[in-house]
């Protein structure tokens, strides 16, 4: 197989994989599930450029796909066990180790991709890397967005929402969204470190407390599902590569 056509069937995976992860991500937002059917397409629509793929692999290839498999398996399936996430984070990294079972390197207009590395060689192990990377940065864009809109006099007192959380009309909260600020049975503001998930009761008091002008916003903070820091790992690996991984080879180096 040339390079040109392998070069070809990897950025179609790519592109095909990111959709379907992307796809995921939207369903786990909206519902805060993922049909096992979703899936099985994902494996289905890579399979066919899995299998002109394995044509270029030689006996290596095949004993290492299947290696990283079962670790990979055994990983998510342990992840998933302890309660580390859900059933949905496992899936797609079983996927991933069934659909890229060897690390792409592409060479693109001089190009290499990913940038810095290919890790350990396990697509799907770096992609979960990256993921616990990437979650952090959650932090960091609340914080701009919330500068932003909200601007630098809200500030004090409120430092370590501007960090974890948003304001939201108290009329109105969003599905998925734990309170930071609530409203008690006496009518009071009670202001909380950790978030803490609304029932009826709180719902109803709160749209009270707008109803009557008391209280107009309250900071929440969003109840993001995990696939959505493993998509972004997933792009990172493409892209960039694992980034542990590159800070491991700098300390040791």
């Amino acid at each position: 197989m040339s390079q040109q056509i392998y070069t070809v069937i990897i950025v179609l995976k790519y592109i095909i994989a990111g959709a379907f992860l992307l796809y995921t991500c939207k369903l786990d937002l909206k519902e805060r599930r993922v049909p096992n059917r979703v899936w099985k397409y994902m494996i289905l629509s890579l399979i066919p450029f899995e299998i002109l793929e394995f044509l270029n692999y030689g006996y290596f290839e095949f004993i290492f796909g299947a290696i990283q498999f079962i670790l990979v398996f055994a990983l998510a399936y342990g992840l998933y066990y302890i309660g580390a996430y859900g059933g949905a984070d496992a899936k797609a990294l079983m996927t991933l180790s069934v659909t890229f079972p060897i690390y792409p390197s592409l060479v693109v207009s001089g190009l290499s991709i990913p940038l810095l590395n290919s890790g350990f060689g396990i697509f799907a192990f770096s992609t979960l890397s990256n993921s616990v990377v990437s979650a952090p940065a959650l932090i960091l864009i609340l914080f701009i967005r919330n500068i932003l809109k909200e601007g630098f006099r809200g500030l004090k007192g409120s430092l370590l929402y501007y960090f974890i959380g948003y304001r939201v009309s108290a009329n109105s909260i969003p599905k998925f969204h734990n309170l930071l600020e609530y409203v008690d049975e006496r009518g009071n503001l009670v202001r909380v470190k950790r978030g803490v998930e609304p029932d009826d009761e709180m719902i109803k008091l709160l749209k009270k407390a707008h109803k009557h002008r008391k209280v107009k916003k309250v900071w929440v903070t969003p109840g993001l599902p995990f696939l959505i820091f493993i998509t972004a790992g997933f792009f990172i690996s493409v892209f960039v590569g694992d980034l542990i991984y590159e800070l491991i080879a700098l300390f040791i180096s």
